[in-house]
C-alpha cells in the first residue's frame, strides 16, 4: 500500500506519545496496523506481549487483529508470541488482566445487559431500589442507568452522594461479588482499584506494557480514561486514534473533551491529522463538511477527497414529500434502479454490479423502520433489520411460549396443538399429542425439588418427543428469509428461545418451581419481548445479500456504495429530547460533572448526521415527509447541507445511462474467529456445530455445572504460584478450593461434596506431580492460530511441560479432564493437535507429545500419544477447510450412526439416516 506523507508520519512516530486525528475514510485501521508492525520491526527489544491495542467493539478488534497478523506475516515472517499481543476491547482486557493475576476472580462470569436486569429484578429489595423510590420492572432500566452514571461518571467537586444512593451502589456491587458476577463497569473498577492498592498486581501489568494504542478514543468515558491514565504511568508509549466529529456516545457517558484536550494532558505528544478521505466522492465529502462545520466545539480540520469515487449528477439527492408512503416508495424504487449499476470497490478492483447488500438505510430511531419494512416487502426487495426485535411475533416463538402457558394451566391442550400446527402442516399430530401428554407429568408442584423443574430440559425434550426437528419445518415452495430456508429460520428462532430460557434460568434456576414458571412467563410477557432479535440475524459467519436497515449508531465504522437517510425532520433528526420520567427525577443534575452532555445536544445530533453521510462511498439519498404533527417541519440539518452544490432534488432520477453489470455482492469474507471447543464440535459433526454455534441452542443447566472449571482453576493457581517462585507444598489446598469452587446451581450438600472431591483431586495431583513442576513451561497459556484469509483460532492450553528423558528434551501438551467431563480420547487428541499448532505459533517449536490427564478423586490416569509432524499440517488444513465450510453454510450431518445415538444434542436432531 502507498501511504500518504501524513500516514507515513503516523506509522513512523514510535518514540513520542501520539495523537492521530483520523477523518472518516482516512485508512486509520491500516495505519494503526502498520505502526504496530513497525514497532516490532524497529525496536528489537519489543516483543508482541509488550503491545496492547484497545478497540471499541469485538468486530473492530477482529478486523485490526487480522490486518496486523497479515502484515506481520508479510513483513516479519515467522515471529514468535503473536498470541500474547492483546488486540480487543478494554472490557475484555480488564477481565483477562484481573483473572490472570488475581486468581479468585477466575470463577467470575459477566452479566450482560439482559441478565443484569433479571438480576436486579430478582434482588431489588436487597439492592435498594425500593429505598430510592423505584419500582421493580417498571424502573429497572432507569435504576441501572443511574448506577452507570454514579459509578462511571465524574462527580462535581465537593459532591457527596446521599446515603440511600451510596448504599444502593454498595449493596449492588456487594451482591455481584457474593454471586461471583462482574458487570461491565465492575470489570474496569476492579482493575483500577487493584492498580492503586496492589503493588504486585500493578508491577506485573506495568512490567510488560511498553506500547498502548487506543482506537475510537473520542468515545472513551471517565472510568475508561482513568484506566488509560493509570496504564500510562508505566511509562509506556500512548497512541490514541479518533475523530471528535464522530463522537456518538455522550449519552452513554463518553466525553469528547478527552480527545480534544489530549495534547495538554499527556507529555511529548506528536499530533498528526489524517485528513484525506479514500472512501467517498468529493460530493459526499462536501455535503458532510457543510453539516459538521456548524459545530463550534470541534478540533480544526478539513477533509480531502483522495479516493477513486467520482461524483456524477444525481449521485446525491435530497427530496421532500407530502406523504410518508411516497418517501418510502422513492427508497424502494431507487434500490431497484441502482441494482446492477457498475461500481468499483477499489481503484484496482474488477468492476461489479451493485447488489442489495450494497444499500444501507440508516435510521435515527427504530420508529421509522416498520413503514420502510412494509414497503420493501411489498416491492419484493430482500432486507435485514439490525435491531427491530420482532422475535415474539414469529409463530414458532408463540408456539414455544405456549408450552409453558400450558404447564401453567393458562391454555388447554388443543390450543397448544393449534399453536404448533400453525407453524407448519408437516408436524405429525400423534407425536405432538404424545409430547403434550408428557408435559402433564412435568407441571410444577408445591414440594417439587428445584432442579427437577428444568425449563430448558422441558424445551429440549418437547422438541425431541414431538419430532420438531429442522427437517420437519422444510417447505419446498416457501421462499424463506434472505438466504435462509424457512426451516433454518425457524430453527434459528427456536435457538434464540433456548438462549432466552438460559438467560432466565441463569438467575432463577434455584427458584421454587411453582414461582419459577410464573416468573418465566412474566419475563416473556413484560420484559423479553423487545430484548431479542430474530435468531437468524445473529449469524456472525454469513452476511446475507439484502438491503441493510440499521441505526446510524450501528453503521459506525461501516461503508456502503448506497446510503439512504430518511426522516430529515425536526424532532427526529435532530431528535426531540425524551419526555416522561427520566433518571433526573431520581438524582440531581448538579451531582454530575459536565452533566448536560448526557441529555444530548444539537452538536451531538449533528455529529450523528455527519457519521451517516460519511458512510456513503458514492450514492446518498436524503429524504423527509410530513408524517404527523410532531414530524412536519424540515430538519435544520437539511437546510445546512442544502448549501452544497452537489445536492439536487429529483423525485424520479434516471440512471439508465449508467453501465449495467451482473449484480454481485462485495467480496468480503470478513474475519472468522473460532475457538477449540467450537472446532471440536465441528469436527465431531458439522450439524452439531450448527445447532450450538449458529442456531444457538443452550444445554440445560445442571446442579453440578462448574465442577470442571473449578478443578481447572485450582490447578491453574497451583501451577502459576510455582512459576512465580512460591513453595506450593505450603499452600492450603482447602483455602484454594474455597476460593475457586463455584457451583452456583447446587444445594449446600452438593456443594460440600464437590468441595471435598476437588480437595482430594488437587491434593492427589500435587503429591503425584510435584517433582515434575520445575519442568512446567506454561500454565493456562493463551494461544492463537492465524491461518490467513481472516481465519483466527483462539484458546488456552492447560499445561505444557518439558521433560528430559535420557538426554532427549521432550515437550508435552497436557489437557486436564475431570471424571465428569471425560470424553472420547481420539477426539480429545484431535483437539490437542490444535493446541500443538498454537504452541508452534507461540514458540516456533514443535511439541513432541500430547497427553490427556484424567482427574479422579480415587485414581488419576494419563493417556499419552506421540505427535507426528505431519499431524500439525493435517490439522491446519482441516481447520482452514472447516472455516470455509462454516462460511458457506455446509453443515451437514456426518457422524457415524453409533456416535449419533449417544450425541448429547440428539434431542434436537433427527439423526443420521441409514439404509
Amino acid at each position: 500500500m502507498q501511504y500518504t506523507k501524513e500516514q507515513q508520519n503516523a506509522i513512523n512516530t514510535i518514540k513520542d506519545n501520539l495523537q492521530i486525528i483520523a477523518c472518516a475514510g482516512s485508512g486509520k485501521t491500516q495505519v494503526i496496523s502498520q505502526r504496530i508492525v513497525n514497532i516490532l520491526k524497529d525496536d528489537k527489544e519489543i516483543i508482541p506481549k509488550n503491545i496492547i491495542a484497545f478497540t471499541y467493539t469485538e468486530k473492530a478488534a477482529a478486523e485490526l487483529k487480522t490486518r496486523v497478523l497479515k502484515l506481520c506475516r508479510e513483513q516479519l515472517g515467522d515471529i514468535k508470541g503473536l498470541a500474547e499481543m492483546y488486540i480487543g476491547t478494554i472490557h475484555s482486557w480488564c477481565l483477562q488482566a484481573i483473572q490472570d493475576n488475581i486468581f479468585h476472580f477466575q470463577k467470575y462470569s459477566i452479566l450482560d445487559e439482559i441478565k443484569q436486569k433479571l438480576f436486579v429484578d430478582k434482588y431489588y429489595n436487597i439492592i435498594g431500589m425500593a429505598s430510592v423510590g423505584m419500582d421493580r420492572y417498571k424502573d429497572t432500566g432507569r435504576f441501572l442507568g443511574i448506577l452507570a452514571v454514579l459509578r462511571e461518571a465524574e462527580l462535581n467537586e465537593g459532591i457527596q452522594l446521599p446515603a440511600e444512593w451510596k448504599e444502593a451502589v454498595e449493596s449492588y456491587e456487594s451482591l455481584l461479588h457474593q454471586h461471583s458476577y462482574f458487570d461491565f463497569t465492575m470489570i474496569m473498577s476492579e482493575v483500577l482499584k487493584n492498580l492503586n492498592t496492589d503493588k504486585s498486581f500493578r508491577e506485573r501489568l506495568y512490567e510488560n506494557l511498553k506500547y498502548l494504542v487506543v482506537d475510537e478514543y473520542q468515545d472513551v468515558n471517565p472510568i475508561q480514561e482513568q484506566l488509560i491514565v493509570e496504564l500510562s504511568k508505566s511509562n509506556c508509549n500512548v497512541c490514541v486514534v479518533g475523530d471528535d466529529d464522530q463522537t456518538l456516545y455522550e449519552w452513554r457517558l463518553s466525553d469528547v473533551k478527552y480527545i480534544q484536550q489530549f495534547k495538554e494532558r499527556y507529555k511529548d505528544v506528536s499530533y498528526i491529522k489524517l485528513e484525506d478521505n479514500f472512501r467517498s466522492s468529493k460530493g459526499i465529502i462536501d455535503s458532510a463538511l457543510k453539516c459538521i462545520s456548524h459545530n463550534a466545539l470541534r478540533l480544526e480540520k478539513v477533509m480531502n477527497a483522495k479516493g477513486h469515487q467520482r461524483y456524477q449528477d444525481a449521485d446525491i439527492i435530497y427530496n421532500q414529500y407530502e406523504e410518508l408512503d411516497d418517501e418510502n416508495q422513492f427508497i424502494a424504487d431507487t434500490v431497484k434502479k441502482l441494482r446492477g449499476k457498475k461500481f468499483k470497490d477499489k481503484e484496482d478492483s474488477i468492476p461489479r454490479g451493485i447488489d442489495y447488500s450494497d444499500c444501507a438505510i440508516l435510521l435515527r430511531t427504530w420508529r421509522k423502520a416498520n413503514s420502510i419494512i412494509d414497503k420493501l416487502t411489498e416491492e419484493n426487495i430482500p432486507f435485514v433489520v439490525g435491531g427491530v426485535n420482532n422475535l415474539f411475533q414469529r409463530p414458532e416463538i408463540r408456539a414455544a411460549r405456549a408450552i409453558y402457558q400450558y404447564l401453567n394451566n393458562d391454555i388447554e391442550a388443543d390450543t397448544l396443538l393449534a399453536y404448533w400446527e400453525a407453524v407448519t402442516a408437516n408436524i405429525k399430530r400423534e407425536a405432538l399429542l404424545a409430547a403434550i401428554d408428557n408435559l402433564d407429568k412435568k407441571r410444577p408442584r408445591a414440594k417439587m425439588y428445584f432442579s427437577t423443574f428444568n425449563i430448558q430440559e422441558i424445551f429440549w425434550n418437547f422438541i425431541e418427543e414431538a419430532n420438531l426437528f429442522e427437517e420437519t419445518f422444510a417447505e419446498k415452495d416457501h421462499e424463506g428469509i434472505v438466504g435462509n430456508e424457512i426451516n433454518e429460520v425457524i430453527f434459528y428462532n427456536l435457538g434464540m428461545f433456548s438462549q432466552i430460557i438460559n438467560d432466565f434460568e441463569s438467575i432463577h434456576f434455584k427458584d421454587k418451581p411453582i414461582y419459577k414458571l410464573s416468573r418465566f412467563l412474566n419475563f416473556l410477557r413484560y420484559s423479553a419481548d423487545g430484548y431479542y432479535p430474530e435468531g437468524w440475524l445473529n449469524n456472525s459467519y454469513k452476511k446475507p445479500n439484502a438491503v441493510q436497515i440499521m441505526t446510524i449508531f450501528q453503521a459506525k465504522g461501516l461503508e456502503f456504495p448506497v446510503v439512504f437517510v430518511p426522516g430529515l425532520n425536526k424532532n427526529y433528526l435532530p431528535i426531540k429530547k425524551p419526555g416522561g420520567k427520566q433518571i433526573w427525577h431520581f438524582i440531581e443534575r448538579e451531582w454530575i460533572k459536565d452533566q448536560e452532555r448526557l441529555e444530548g445536544s444539537i452538536e451531538a445530533e449533528r455529529r450523528l448526521f455527519y457519521v451517516a453521510i460519511t458512510r456513503s462511498q458514492k450514492y446518498l439519498f436524503l429524504t423527509r415527509s410530513v408524517e404527523n404533527r410532531l414530524y412536519q417541519h424540515e430538519s435544520v440539518f437539511a437546510r445546512e447541507i442544502s448549501h452544497s452544490d452537489y445536492i439536487i432534488s429529483d423525485k424520479n432520477p434516471d440512471y439508465s445511462h449508467l453501465e449495467n453489470l451482473t449484480p454481485k455482492p462485495k467480496a468480503d469474507t470478513g474475519a472468522i474467529q473460532l475457538n477449540f471447543s467450537v472446532l471440536k464440535a465441528f469436527f465431531d459433526c458439522p450439524y452439531r456445530f450448527k445447532i450450538l454455534s449458529l442456531y444457538g441452542f443452550v444445554f440445560p443447566i445442571s446442579e453440578q455445572m462448574g465442577y470442571g472449571n473449578s478443578i481447572h482453576n485450582v490447578l491453574m493457581e497451583i501451577h502459576r504460584r510455582h512459576l512465580n517462585g512460591e513453595n506450593v507444598l505450603e499452600l492450603n489446598i482447602g483455602k484454594l478450593v474455597d476460593s475457586h469452587v463455584h457451583i452456583p446451581y447446587a444445594t449446600e450438600k452438593v456443594l460440600e461434596d464437590i468441595k471435598e472431591t476437588t480437595n482430594k483431586v488437587a491434593t492427589t495431583y500435587l503429591q503425584e506431580n510435584y517433582e515434575e513442576f520445575d519442568r512446567i513451561e506454561y500454565a493456562e497459556q493463551e494461544i492463537q492460530i492465524d491461518l490467513g484469509d481472516g481465519i483466527l483460532v483462539n484458546g488456552r492450553m492447560d499445561l505444557i511441560k518439558k521433560l528430559d528423558l535420557d538426554g532427549n528434551e521432550i515437550t508435552t501438551i497436557i489437557d486436564f479432564k475431570s471424571k465428569k467431563e471425560s470424553q472420547d480420547q481420539d477426539i480429545t487428541m484431535e483437539q490437542l493437535s490444535m493446541y500443538a499448532l498454537g504452541y508452534k505459533e507461540l514458540t516456533g517449536k514443535t511439541a513432541d507429545r500430547l497427553q490427556i490427564y484424567n482427574l479422579d478423586e480415587s485414581k488419576n490416569s494419563k493417556h499419552t500419544q506421540r505427535l507426528e509432524n505431519s499431524r500439525i499440517e493435517e490439522i491446519k488444513e482441516r481447520i482452514i477447510s472447516s472455516a470455509n465450510e462454516i462460511r458457506d453454510n455446509n453443515l451437514e450431518k456426518s457422524c457415524a450412526p453409533t456416535a449419533c445415538v449417544s450425541c448429547w444434542v440428539k434431542p434436537l436432531c433427527s439423526g443420521i439416516k441409514t439404509n
